[in-house]
């Protein structure tokens, strides 16, 4: 084993975790900290879950499954499956939401604050923003070095000041949990472990931990690794490094936010404020930060939110295009990567409200679908990776994930209203279906009829084809 391989891990997981690293990964826990005051450690826990443990896993399990992409990977319910999936994966992580986010996010909570919000000033930063991720992303072969030897550490060394100072200038104790909003997300007083769960989908790294695998890989090869054993030994051990990374900054970042409560209006909504407004992620990010650092936080902060986000959208560039080359061959990974950075500059003008609400009801319906195949791949060899297993799991869990999407979808539009039946049944007759979690049993179930089906009726009919051609 070359010395090159030895050592090839450390620079890998350095770069998956700048890859993971972007706009949700700041401003998801910074909200969770601030509402979950006291209670942030259970929120915070719950957000490490979908947000640290499932990439992991679905990191390795697409080492560990042999897949070549995430269509392969998906494809063992159907071909046809594993296509749709890929694709709708790949946009939702790509032009549709995750890198316009990434752009939108820097600008809002790094250059807005400083620059003003004018025009001319949006569209210089897209040209210096997409134009930094187009040139990264053309060379995917040189992105481990790029990302994992420069940037990555430049970003922690930033992350590590603003943390360093919010124990220095600490706020008095932890805030009071409050009630973000109504659903199971946002219950921060009342289910803070479930609305970390939620929580955890914005970050999307769970659906980008598919497409990230797939650069990984490449990277292990490239560094000299050639068996499959030695591939997937980088794979884990990257991905190793790069998790725990997430959760310190999970954790310290939930945590300036929940010591920062004091630092908001609280308005007779239950609604923490800043200026009269509601605040977001990247609002609690921006105080305190300017708290804790003074003048020169709101910089800290702003070349933070950068490196984060350009680590983020070049890797979601380089995974979409590569993909999407494979897909359609005849058009190259350079035609690919523009059309992917100049569609996320479009979107990115919607601002990073518009993009973050489009996007809840597709993770709705993507997360446990997800989730169900990163699972099943580690229990494959209980039932043979057989067909049927992988499809009834799959079935199953697509109805409630279904609901849960179209429901969300209507109470975010208004522009229809999910039958009262389904509601019903759904949120109450499912267990923890009230938590937007009814997939859970509905993907066991799922497992365990085509488990039986594979395990008990499969193998009584193969028993009497032998018997007859006896």
């Amino acid at each position: 084993m070359s010395k090159v391989f030895k050592n090839s891990y450390v620079t890998i997981g350095l770069m998956l975790f700048a890859l993971f690293f972007g706009a949700g990964n700041l401003i998801f826990p910074a909200f969770l900290g601030a509402y979950s005051g006291s209670n942030v450690w259970l929120s915070v826990l719950g957000f490490c879950v979908t947000g640290v443990t499932l990439p992991l896993l679905g990191v390795v399990a697409v080492s560990y499954s042999g897949a070549t992409d995430v269509s392969d990977f998906a494809g063992r319910v159907s071909k046809k499956f594993g296509v749709v999936y890929a694709v709708a994966l790949y946009l939702s992580i790509g032009v549709l939401f995750a890198i316009p986010r990434t752009g939108a996010t820097s600008y809002e909570v790094g250059v807005e604050p400083i620059f003003g919000s004018s025009l001319l000033v949006k569209v210089i930063y897209a040209v210096v923003f997409f134009g930094l991720t187009y040139f990264l992303a053309m060379n995917p072969s040189k992105i481990a070095d790029r990302v994992g030897k420069y940037l990555t550490p430049l970003l922690i060394l930033v992350l590590v000041v603003l943390v360093v100072a919010s124990f220095f200038k600490a706020t008095p104790g932890y805030g009071e949990p409050l009630n973000a909003a109504k659903d199971a997300a946002n219950a921060f007083s009342g289910g803070p472990l479930v609305a970390g769960l939620l929580q955890g989908y914005g970050t999307m790294d769970t659906l980008a931990s598919l497409a990230f695998a797939i650069i990984v890989i490449n990277a292990a090869k490239f560094y000299g690794s050639k068996s499959e054993k030695e591939v997937a030994s980088v794979t884990l051990k990257s991905g190793v490094i790069s998790v725990v990374l997430l959760a310190l900054v999970y954790i310290f970042v939930a945590r300036i936010g929940a010591i920062s409560q004091n630092l908001f209006e609280l308005n007779d909504k239950g609604l923490l404020t800043h200026a009269g407004k509601a605040v977001s992620g990247g609002t609690i990010l921006s105080v305190t930060s300017h708290y804790f650092i003074g003048n020169v936080g709101q910089v800290v902060l702003a070349l933070v939110i950068f490196l984060a986000c350009l680590t983020t959208s070049t890797g979601l560039v380089t995974a979409c295009s590569e993909y999407f080359q494979r897909l359609v061959p005849k058009v190259s990974h350079k035609v690919w990567a523009t059309i992917f950075t100049l569609g996320s500059t479009a979107l990115y003008f919607n601002g990073l409200t518009v993009i973050i609400n489009w996007s809840v009801p597709v993770l709705y319906l993507l997360y446990p679908l997800t989730i169900a195949l990163v699972f099943i791949t580690f229990l494959a060899k209980t039932f043979g990776d057989r067909k049927e297993v992988y499809l009834t799991t799959t079935v199953f869990t697509f109805v409630p994930a279904l609901y849960d999407s179209v429901s969300t979808f209507a109470a975010m539009t208004k522009w229809f209203e999910v039958p009262k039946s389904l509601v019903h049944f759904f949120t109450k007759v499912v267990p923890l279906g009230s938590y937007s979690m009814g997939w859970v049993p509905f993907a066991v179930l799922g497992f365990l009829v085509g488990f039986v089906y594979v395990k008990v009726f499969k193998k009584e009919s193969s028993k009497q084809l032998v018997s007859a051609s006896n």
